[in-house]
């Protein structure tokens, strides 16, 4: 019998989730095909960076995806001297405020017929925390607000349900009044999210007290938009970012709800291979996999991959939308 303080099903969400439904927001691809020569000009020191790292590997751009460029940036330690910690120190701001500039909030924006394939889905994953019991839990990779720009944008949604991060972030107005209701959409993100911003004057760890929830129309986002959101890159380096209770108990809480699930779906989730400490997290609860829905075309290497790591019954190649569409 499932206890109450666990979810029926879990659905695990990756890029490809948020690319179905806003078709300009950018996966890891996407990224890596901007590198170098697309890093707009407000990134000076990582576009040089970059340019150079290319010029050193024969021009050979294969060298130069985000995820070994951010490894190398995050996990410097060692300096010659003062000048070369502060070029670092700019490096890593600007690597950071590269990704979250090009998974901006602005591209939140879905036509009428995503929309409402989405509403749906949402209201099928609405949870009465009044009742003691919840059923679904989404589960995310994502740090873009695509399901907290839906929720907010319709009328009925806004003012029935409200987003449950599995944590408590306060809004940076704290004085602010939110609406709060039973019905909740119950979303853990484990890397973080573009609308959540280390506290005014906090220390670098990020504890939950040091963290705060930052929306467009908050009387604090003047203050916070030129800030850096609390998110983890995709790099192997992420130990700076899991010091402190943030994603330390986000990263429990997931462990906890995956150990206990009945179903697990996974949806525009690649099961990337260069990032081991994902596939050990998730591949221990293979027994109750129920869909890995990825769209890939027949033939290529990561659906092969997929197929052959999980099972050719279990992979479905398939746009999140249509797969969405057919759930019941």
């Amino acid at each position: 019998m499932m206890q109450s303080n666990c979810y029926r099903r879990i659905f695990v969400l990756g890029s490809g989730f948020s690319k179905s439904f806003s078709p300009q927001m950018p996966t890891l691809r996407d990224l890596n095909e901007l590198i170098p020569f697309g890093i707009p000009d407000e990134f000076p020191h990582f576009r040089d960076y970059c340019k150079r790292f290319l010029t050193l590997c024969n021009g050979d751009s294969d060298y130069l995806g985000i995820e070994p460029l951010a490894t190398s940036i995050l996990s410097a330690q060692i300096f010659p001297g003062e000048r070369e910690r502060l070029y670092h120190a700019s490096l890593r701001f600007e690597l950071l405020r590269f990704i979250a500039s090009v998974i901006r909030r602005d591209n939140d924006v879905l036509d009428e017929s995503a929309v409402a394939i989405l509403k749906k889905f949402l209201v099928s994953c609405e949870n009465d925390s009044a009742s003691g019991s919840r059923e679904t839990l989404l589960l995310s990779f994502n740090y873009d607000t695509l399901i907290e720009t839906a929720i907010a944008k319709d009328k009925e949604l806004s003012e029935q349900v409200s987003v449950d991060y599995g944590v408590k972030i306060d809004p940076a107005d704290r004085s602010a009044k939110r609406g709060k209701s039973n019905r909740t959409i119950d979303l853990i993100k484990l890397h973080g999210s573009l609308n959540w911003f280390p506290v005014k004057g906090a220390s670098d760890e990020l504890d939950l007290k040091n963290v705060c929830e930052v929306e467009p129309q908050d009387r604090s986002f003047p203050i916070y938009c030129e800030d850096t959101p609390i998110f983890i890159p995709m790099a192997h380096a992420k130990e700076s970012f899991l010091r402190g209770s943030l994603f330390n108990l986000l990263w429990s809480k997931a462990d906890y709800y995956l150990k206990n699930a009945e179903e697990i779906y996974f949806i525009g989730y690649g099961f990337p291979k260069t990032d081991i400490n994902n596939l050990e997290f998730l591949l221990r609860h293979r027994d109750r996999f129920k869909k890995v829905v990825i769209f890939e075309h027949d033939g290529r290497h990561d659906l092969q991959r997929l197929q052959k790591l999980l099972g050719e019954s279990l992979v479905e190649s398939c746009d999140a939308k249509e797969f969405l569409e057919k759930l019941k």
